[in-house]
This record gives structure tokens, C-alpha cells and sequence, in this order.
């Protein structure tokens, strides 16, 4: 699994990542990143997913702790083009917020 930093966020949505926040149901919020899918955590470490192996997945959470988790889940599971989005959503506001 790689660490994606915020700052190269941008370019690389260009190589059409599927994006997976994987915040628990009461966490979740659609608006947060736009066109992310939602799987939770406990999903993807009971293989409950129908997640692609040839297209990149980045992971998304609140602060990049329970991405971090899923990814490693997926790399168990054989998934090679998984990123962690570093610091998490968390992060991202707080950038956008400094703008």
C-alpha cells in the first residue's frame, strides 16, 4: 500500500482512481469526497466487496487511520494499486479551509 500525500491529490485523480471512504455508516457523509463509494472498514475486512484489482483504489476515512486498516486488508487480499489518502479527510479540510 502507498501513502498519497494531499498535495498530489490532484493529479493523481487524473489516472481515475475508484475512491472507497470506508468510514462506519454513522460516520459517513456522501458530500465529504465527491464520487467516493461507500464500503465500510468491517466490509472490506470480511471481504465484503466487489472491489477491482486493475484500477487504482485510493482509501479515504476521517484521519487515514481506518484507510490505512483497509488497505492493508486489500493487500492480503491480493490488491496491488492501493493508496491511503495521508492524514484523511480531516486533512483535506483543513487545507482547503487555508486557501
Amino acid at each position: 500500500m502507498r501513502t498519497l500525500k494531499s498535495e498530489l491529490l490532484k493529479s493523481f485523480m487524473q489516472d481515475n482512481p475508484l475512491v472507497v471512504d470506508v468510514r462506519p455508516p454513522e460516520h459517513y457523509n456522501q458530500d465529504d469526497f465527491e464520487g467516493a463509494v461507500h464500503i465500510p472498514l468491517h466490509d472490506i475486512q470480511h471481504g465484503n466487496h466487489n472491489l477491482p484489482k486493475d484500477r487504482p483504489i485510493l482509501l479515504v476515512c476521517e484521519r487515514g487511520v481506518m484507510s490505512e486498516l483497509a488497505g492493508l486488508y486489500l493487500e492480503a487480499a491480493g490488491y496491488e494499486l492501493v493508496y491511503n489518502l495521508e492524514g484523511g479527510l480531516q486533512k483535506l479540510r483543513k487545507e482547503a479551509n487555508s486557501q
